[in-house]
């Protein structure tokens, strides 16, 4: 029966085999609609792909590495259409509902995932982080989210949308599920940064609720807290606009074909950010990578030794019935936090922070590349 959350695709049930034991025995997984899982088709949120799957003969490596560390495959989970909106909705499918907070919506892409974890249906969640996918459900649920260092884990098997940000995540209720997942897949604890880092520009970004509340988190840490403006070499907006042309160019480059086989059966909204894409040009997709690469190698250096903490969104994710107008609006502002780790390519972590009035918020920690083990140290150290 499907549960009323909506977190599970309706697909005949198959059998998937797992170790049976291990670091990660007993935990339920589930899994984006992106990763291949053999005995099911694979349909990215949308109805052409899903007729053209057919059944997949082979797991995705990092499901199969997840099975064979003891995990048991829940069920395969909603996506937002093409893994293309950070809202939660897909008009073929429907809108997961949100377990903590009903009325607001669950956030997107890797909705489905996010939703079971939450309601209890799973232990793991796995999805996919291009523009937030990962980090914004994570908030949005009261989740721990992990979206690793760019190319640790293995992206075969997994439907991209813009390749050169895309990493596989995951979520947990907890974190120390989260550092069993961790570890169990190579990511060893590491000694903490000395010192946090935290930017006032991504903290003047938020709405005053959020902001003041995360200043009154860091001045009850008692560590040494590092302070300075701004992000090197352009503002949020500039590095938002840049990290916006790549993920539209690169999203078109993978949806071509469909686009021009099936776009009948894309959500208006997917197809205009597809079209937006197709009208980028070469030389300003080049212009954009070319400024990713400026601010990844400062940013490197601006983190170096540190632990950046930050506000995961700038405001309380809108209510699941609000105007389209208002998502909007939503998914502009939150991508000026979320871009960070896609252009710098490093690891963050979010994990849940209620307001004070019980509205749903996260923090996050943000490491240099390859450090991802840090982030959970510093957890524990400093928030646990």
């Amino acid at each position: 029966m499907q549960h009323r959350t909506n977190a599970f695709l309706p697909y005949p049930q198959a059998p998937v085999a797992n170790a049976g034991t291990g670091p990660l025995e007993g935990l339920r997984l589930g899994v984006k609609d992106l990763f291949d899982v053999e005995g099911y088709p694979t349909g990215a949120g949308n109805p052409y792909l899903l007729a053209a799957s057919g059944i997949k003969e082979q797991t995705a490596p990092l499901v199969r590495r997840l099975l064979d560390l003891g995990g048991i495959f829940a069920g395969k989970t909603h996506t937002d259409e093409l893994a293309y909106s950070l809202i939660g909705n897909n008009l073929h499918f429907g809108m997961p509902i949100n377990p903590l907070y009903p009325d607001l919506i669950p956030g997107g892409s890797s909705s489905g995932s996010a939703v079971a974890v939450a309601a209890g249906l799973a232990d793991i969640g796995l999805g996919t982080d291009t523009s937030g996918s990962i980090r914004l459900p994570a908030a949005a649920n009261g989740l721990f989210g992990w979206r690793p260092s760019y190319g640790l884990l293995d992206p075969t098997g997994i439907r991209p949308l813009a390749p050169s940000f895309d990493v596989p995540g995951l979520f947990t209720r907890d974190l120390a599920t989260l550092r069993r997942v961790m570890q169990s897949l190579g990511v060893h604890d590491t000694r903490a940064p000395l010192t946090i880092l935290v930017v006032d520009d991504l903290v003047s970004l938020c709405d005053q609720d959020i902001a003041d509340a995360f200043w009154a988190v860091i001045r009850k840490l008692g560590v040494p807290i590092l302070t300075r403006p701004s992000l090197p070499v352009t503002g949020l907006s500039e590095l938002a606009r840049c990290f916006t042309t790549i993920l539209q160019k690169e999203a078109w480059q993978t949806n071509e074909v469909l686009f021009e086989d099936a776009r009948q059966t894309l959500a208006p909204d997917i197809a205009q950010r597809l079209t937006s894409g197709r009208e980028i040009s070469d030389e300003s997709y080049d212009a954009a990578v070319s400024q990713r690469a400026r601010f990844r190698k400062a940013f490197e250096e601006t983190v170096h030794e540190t632990v950046l903490v930050m506000p995961t969104l700038p405001m309380v994710p809108p209510r699941r019935d609000d105007t389209q107008e208002r998502f909007a609006s939503f998914r502009a502002r939150s991508i000026e936090l979320l871009c960070i780790s896609g252009l710098s390519g490093c690891p963050q972590i979010t994990m849940p922070w209620p307001l004070p009035s019980g509205e749903a918020a996260g923090i996050s920690l943000l490491a240099p590349h390859g450090f991802d083990g840090s982030l959970h140290t510093g957890l524990a150290k400093w928030f646990a």
